[in-house]
């Protein structure tokens, strides 16, 4: 059982200082101010996964990280990705919270992985991706974790317990004023570069490009955007 407690913040919020920047520019996480706790219960939960096997988290631990704000702003802190709930966690006195003026967001650096807020296809909503390829197409890795439920003991069977399970990463592809394309296969990557369907083409069949490989996908991508040089 998932065992939760709820608070709600802002992207301005009251952290602890921990690291020291040596650029001036940089502003701690403690320069976030405190705006709201514990007012919506349906806002910002955070899971505890007490009696959970595995781990949610794309890191264990809390890593150093910076967050560029589209105002401008550089925050930098300890903070973890929580997979399964797509939130970026920090802690205030021991207690977690998720980084909620996510629109607000640029970009964040975690442990070297950018990541990019972004709005969801036909869901309503935004996550987290990873950016892979930046140009005039990007490339993103949208990370997954299921959560199994715990199964009691049966016949010829021994009880399982609640556990989380990696998936495979989804990739999507980006470009200027589109929504995210989200890579099905060989065709599909055809199909959304059909600007440069007889490069790209010849490209998939010399390199024996996998549409399930990340590598690949970096190559042939890196590969598409070259065709526009400095402009698209």
């Amino acid at each position: 059982m998932i065992l939760k407690r709820t608070f709600f913040v802002s992207l301005f919020i009251l952290f602890p200082g921990f690291l020291y920047a040596q650029d001036k520019d940089i502003r701690f996480l403690d320069d976030f101010r405190f705006h709201e706790q514990a007012v919506n219960p349906n806002a910002g939960v955070i899971n505890s996964y007490k009696d959970v096997e595995g781990s949610p988290y794309l890191f264990p631990d809390f890593r150093t990280t910076d967050i560029y704000t589209k105002d401008g702003k550089h925050y930098r802190g300890l903070i973890r990705y929580d997979m399964y709930t797509d939130e970026m966690e920090f802690k205030i006195n021991k207690q977690t919270f998720w980084v909620s003026a996510k629109e607000n967001i640029a970009k964040i650096v975690l442990d070297g992985k950018t990541f990019l807020y972004l709005k969801s296809k036909g869901a309503n909503k935004g996550g987290y991706f990873e950016l892979l390829v930046d140009g005039p197409c990007r490339l993103l890795a949208k990370h997954q974790v299921n959560f199994i439920k715990a199964e009691k003991a049966k016949p010829y069977q021994e009880p399982s317990p609640a556990h989380f399970e990696q998936k495979t990463n989804l990739y999507y592809l980006r470009e200027k004023g589109k929504p995210l394309f989200l890579i099905k296969n060989k065709k599909s990557l055809l199909k959304y570069l059909n600007d440069k369907n007889q490069e790209i083409a010849s490209f998939i069949k010399k390199h024996r490009v996998s549409s399930s490989r990340e590598g690949d996908l970096k190559k042939l991508i890196s590969y598409y955007n070259s065709l526009f040089g400095s402009g698209k």
